[in-house]
């Protein structure tokens, strides 16, 4: 091989790969292979061979091939081959991350169950509902202020004022959220926790509250991000002590799930989810259209060629 544009690393990793091609090659033939050999029915079987046992990563495997490509471009130029059997070999992608992990509907039952025995049983619960209906981050959630919100009988929607890259959004509030919401704000409008109630007083408070946290703390100011981190990781740690709950889960997970949940409901629909989510590119949300290992395997255990499906 020519090493006038390649370095001595190069050149060692192609010499590898050569190596590692007759090694395998012999072990599946039974003898060592001749120049006829390197057809593009044999490099491709080396390739399979590569990318699904015993290569560990893309990045292995695509160098492989290139110092294949290089030997046989070579042969090629010397005359010990018609033609370059490496012509049409492909290098593979790399794979995208993994589909995030949401939350079963147990899972999300547990949590919910847990947020109503804590000790701010009705703030946690609304913390939960509304991070889990609505998808917002973390610190979106944190920073909302009463006005934000236009809570009413049937319907209602919340402004994201400090959305990423201090984007702003809207997003809809629906009933599940609307009613944790009014039973954690009841006591503070001085009504009863119910929605009709609640969203009867809701304006008043509105005009009033320029500023005033939705969500307080013990000493009055508003309840901070990192607050909130800790009372859902006191939630799931509570619940994951009982295996109810993933360990790792977070309130990161939280947004997570609304997205899966988003997308079970309304299959294919990456824009509207990009929307509620706050994301600039749908490549951002395109990773929630992924399935996840679980939902592969149920669905290849259904196939019709599956003669022992259940």
């Amino acid at each position: 091989m020519e090493s006038a544009d390649r370095s001595g690393h190069t050149l060692r990793a192609y010499a590898g790969a050569m190596r590692d091609f007759l090694v395998w090659y012999e072990s599946e033939e039974g003898r060592v292979p001749q120049l006829q050999d390197l057809t593009p029915i044999a490099l491709l079987g080396y390739r399979n061979e590569l990318q699904h046992g015993r290569a560990k990563s893309p990045s292995t495997v695509n160098t492989r091939l290139a110092g294949l490509r290089s030997f046989c471009g070579w042969l090629v130029e010397r005359g010990y081959l018609p033609a370059d059997p490496s012509s049409r070999l492909k290098s593979i992608g790399r794979q995208g991350p993994p589909a995030p992990r949401g939350l079963t509907d147990r899972q999300v039952n547990a949590l919910l169950r847990e947020a109503s025995r804590s000790r701010h049983a009705a703030r946690d619960y609304a913390l939960v509902q509304v991070l889990l209906q609505t998808g917002m981050r973390i610190g979106e959630c944190a920073a909302l202020d009463y006005e934000d919100i236009v809570f009413g009988e049937r319907g209602g929607s919340v402004a994201i004022r400090a959305g990423k890259g201090n984007k702003a959004r809207s997003a809809p509030v629906n009933a599940s959220a609307r009613q944790a919401l009014a039973s954690y704000v009841a006591p503070t409008l001085g009504v009863e926790s119910t929605v009709p109630a609640v969203a009867r007083a809701w304006p008043r408070r509105r005009r009033g509250a320029e500023g005033t946290p939705l969500w307080g703390s013990q000493k009055g100011g508003r309840l901070s991000a990192q607050a909130m981190r800790r009372v859902i990781d006191f939630l799931v740690r509570d619940c994951s002590a009982r295996r109810l709950v993933p360990p790792d889960a977070s309130a990161h997970t939280l947004r997570h799930a609304f997205a899966m949940y988003y997308l079970t409901d309304n299959p294919g629909d990456l824009v509207g989810l990009a929307t509620l989510l706050g994301h600039n590119s749908l490549d951002t949300t395109r990773i929630y259209g992924q399935p996840t290992a679980a939902t592969l395997a149920s669905r290849v255990d259904r196939l019709s060629l599956n003669a022992y499906a259940e």
